[in-house]
């Protein structure tokens, strides 16, 4: 059985281990609890999505500017011309925007625009902008998409979210550390002829490591959810557009600009061609030469 101070020291380690882990797993718990707390009920696939939260749930942030462009544009109250391929001009004219939305996209494209007013197209646009993140947050808590990954109805930047990213930090440092125990375990059995509380270890690193790997479940890739592609679905019915809107917003919202025709300015540029490899010099032909053999004189 070994001495009696070597069980002792032994059992001793293996507790402080298991209390430690038992004390970052139960905070992770309570944190994920909390973090999930506020969760209101999905939005009814049958509730209408809005131009721009079909945009978003179909492109993004980039999506959502095309749409707010053409709809300026559409309305006169901007100029569009196309300077190159893949670069524009965009010139607020009119009444200028007619929402928040609008607002916001003319903010985004006049921070991107080189001193003449020339924005490369189409833009790439993120969350950065606080009307944008807005959107995005009101379809996550809606239901109808998931923000990075993380369970449904919870934002990312919440702080209940970000006490349950510390908690899980903490106890993945604990597991990472659990086999450097185990193995000071190990070492004072074999000076101390004590290998009884060896028997704990196999257990206490299956148990933090299950732990573990139920928090990191918890992410995966971004996704819209089953509620908000039957949204998007009803959006693309004929019944969707309302008298006196225009269908080809809502095809954009949906496609993208590959619905508009190469002749507008906001279309999308085509990629560039390959030009073809020069053409190969034939090889110039080998005389031929026919051997007759050698004559009857030379017999």
């Amino acid at each position: 059985m070994g001495t009696w101070w070597g069980n002792l020291f032994g059992a001793l380690l293996l507790l402080a281990s298991l209390v430690t882990a038992s004390a970052t797993a139960a905070a992770l718990r309570r944190a994920r609890r909390a973090m999930t707390a506020g969760i209101r009920p999905p939005r009814p696939p049958e509730q209408r999505l809005d131009l721009y939260e079909l945009a978003y749930l179909h492109g993004q942030g980039s999506r959502v500017v095309h749409v707010a462009l053409l709809r300026m544009h559409r309305g006169r109250r901007l100029d569009v011309r196309r300077t190159a391929a893949d670069r524009v001009e965009l010139r607020p004219s009119g009444r200028g925007p007619r929402d928040d939305v609008e607002a916001m996209v003319l903010d985004l494209v006049a921070g991107d625009a080189d001193g003449e007013g020339g924005l490369r197209w189409p833009p790439v646009v993120g969350d950065r902008h606080p009307r944008m993140r807005a959107l995005r947050d009101r379809l996550v808590l809606d239901g109808l998409m998931t923000d990075d990954g993380f369970p449904l109805g919870v934002l990312r930047r919440s702080p209940a979210t970000q006490h349950w990213l510390a908690a899980r930090n903490r106890h993945a440092t604990v597991v990472r550390w659990l086999p450097a125990a185990a193995a000071a375990g190990v070492v004072l059995a074999v000076a101390a002829h004590a290998p009884l509380p060896l028997s704990g270890y196999p257990l206490l690193l299956w148990w933090a490591r299950a732990v573990r790997e139920r928090a990191e479940g918890s992410f995966t890739p971004f996704f819209v959810t089953d509620t908000g592609r039957a949204a998007m679905r009803a959006a693309e019915r004929p019944e969707w557009i309302r008298p006196g809107e225009n269908a080809r917003l809502r095809d954009l919202a949906v496609h993208g600009l590959a619905v508009l025709s190469a002749r507008h300015p906001l279309h999308l540029p085509e990629p560039p061609r390959r030009a073809d490899p020069p053409p190969r010099p034939e090889p110039p032909e080998e005389p031929v030469v026919i051997y007759e053999g050698p004559g009857l004189g030379g017999l």
